[in-house]
Formats: C-alpha cells, sequence, structure tokens
C-alpha cells in the first residue's frame, strides 16, 4: 500500500520497547542481492528474541518479489521489520500476540555513493557503549543514532565504535576492515557486531579472488593508523575506502587493493542480479 497510508498500532510492542527485529536486502536492477542469506540473518534474530516464527523464507522471498513489482524499484533497499505485536503495557512476553510484519522501499542514492569512492571518506570515533548482543539486529538502535548524528555534525561519512579496551569493532552500519602487511584485518565475527552479508562476501569470495587473506582479530586504533589502507563495508555502502580518522590520515590515500574489491562486488552483483 502507499507509505501514507500504512499504520501500526501505539500498543505494538515495536514502539513502545523496541522489541523487535529487522534485515535491509538491496536491489539492484529490480532484483534482490543475497536475498536467502539476509532471510537467514533476520530468522536468526527472529529466533534469538524468541518472536513467534509466522513466515517461512518462501514466504518473505515472496513478499519481496512482490513490493519490487508493486512498487517498481530498480535500485534500493528494502527494510523488513518483524515485532512481536500488539499487547497490552507489559515488558514480560504478552500471553497471546501476532508477530508485525512491515517491508518499506529505502531509496538509495548509488551515484553519490560511487563519486566518494573515489576520494575516500573521512570518519570519526566513539565510545560503542551499545549492549553485548549486536550479532542481533535489534530495532533498539539509539546508540548508532547518536553516533550517526554526530558523525553529521561532524561533517563526517560515519562513526567508528572503539570498546573500552580500545579494541574497534564496527561503524554505524558497516563493518571495518584495514589492509595491513597484505592481508585483510577485521573484528571476530562475534556478538559485539553485526552480521553483515557484505562482510561475509569479501572473506569467502571476494578476498579469495584477489588472492588476500582476511584475518579476523581484534585491534586498536594503533595498529589502523600503521594500516596501508581502510574501508567501510555493507549492504548500504558496499565498499567504501577511508582515508581518514579523527583527522588523521590513513596510508597515502584511497590505495589499491580498495578499489579491487569493489571492482569484484560490482561485478558480483551484475552476476547476481543482471539488467533486465
Amino acid at each position: 500500500m502507499p507509505a501514507e497510508e500504512a499504520a501500526v498500532s501505539v500498543h505494538d510492542r515495536g514502539h513502545q520497547f523496541g522489541d523487535g527485529v529487522f534485515e535491509i536486502v538491496p536491489v539492484y536492477n529490480g532484483r534482490c542481492f543475497a536475498l536467502l542469506p539476509h532471510m537467514d540473518n533476520l530468522f536468526e534474530s527472529v529466533i534469538k528474541v524468541k518472536i513467534p516464527a509466522v513466515y517461512t523464507i518462501e514466504e518473505l522471498i515472496e513478499f519481496h518479489e512482490a513490493l519490487i513489482a508493486e512498487s517498481g524499484i530498480e535500485n534500493g533497499e528494502i527494510y523488513t521489520q518483524i515485532t512481536r505485536g500488539t499487547a497490552d503495557y507489559g515488558l514480560a512476553f504478552p500471553e497471546m500476540s501476532v508477530p508485525q510484519l512491515t517491508m518499506t522501499i529505502v531509496e538509495t542514492d548509488r551515484e553519490v555513493l560511487a563519486a566518494k569512492r573515489e576520494s575516500g571518506v573521512n570518519i570519526i570515533t566513539t565510545e560503542d557503549n551499545r549492549w553485548q548482543l549486536c550479532n542481533v539486529n535489534t530495532l533498539n538502535r539509539l546508540p548508532e543514532v547518536l553516533a550517526r548524528q554526530k558523525a553529521r555534525e561532524s561533517n563526517a561519512f560515519d562513526t567508528l565504535f572503539i570498546r573500552e579496551n580500545g579494541k574497534i569493532t564496527e561503524s554505524t552500519e558497516s563493518s571495518f576492515m584495514v589492509i595491513k602487511d597484505e592481508m585483510i584485518w577485521t573484528h571476530p565475527d562475534n556478538n559485539l557486531v553485526h552480521k553483515n552479508i557484505t562482510r561475509r562476501l569479501i572473506k569467502e569470495r571476494l578476498a579469495p579472488d584477489i588472492d588476500m587473506q582476511v584475518i579476523e582479530k581484534a585491534f586498536d586504533m594503533e595498529f589502523v593508523l600503521k594500516a596501508e589502507e581502510a574501508f567501510l563495508c555493507g549492504p548500504r555502502c558496499e565498499i567504501m575506502p577511508v582515508t581518514k580518522i579523527d583527522r588523521k590520515f590513513i596510508g597515502s590515500g584511497v590505495g589499491k587493493v580498495v578499489p579491487q574489491l569493489q571492482a569484484a562486488f560490482k561485478a558480483f552483483v551484475e552476476r547476481e542480479c543482471p539488467a533486465k
């Protein structure tokens, strides 16, 4: 239906408590990219927060295809969220409720992203005070909201989270990686970072394609400042070179490896989502 006609009850637990989960699926050439892995992520989050699964993956695939057909979207994203549903006020799970599914189109200007990719972006840092289960995509995203606003006020592309021990985890919407000693380094895939399909694609397909190894090990800013290249990766920004963090330069600019990864990513997308 048209977005202006959609409505959600004020008693929905997603509205009241953030009691729900989400997933974002990129769309290229009118086709969903990596839909099954994204749906696996969604179902993993649903299971971890114990929301009843009333839709199958096959049904959600049909919903994505129907939304693309009805909206005519060619390039952008589909945002999906599932809440525990409507119930009387109370923190504990209600005795009876029907999960609420909401799916919306998100516009993405990939030409702007491509322009930023040419020169690289600057990012800033902030304390990572998020909860300990970042691998569950919950609707409780206030730390990310505040961090992204901090980036906007600083005229930065994004904000990088750093734990109390000085170890870097990720940014508000993307994984963070660096190129050092001819290897790709990133934080371990654990409960402190979001499940990221682009990160997984780099590790399993793109890095091997350019003969590079991915090392999953926590590192600090001192390690980053000695790296040759740095970049963000995720379903929204694809692969974005980072040239400056907190006004400190990384390497000598965009570098050579990150553009190779982006080119490999673009080629992979073109194979998976060819123009109609």
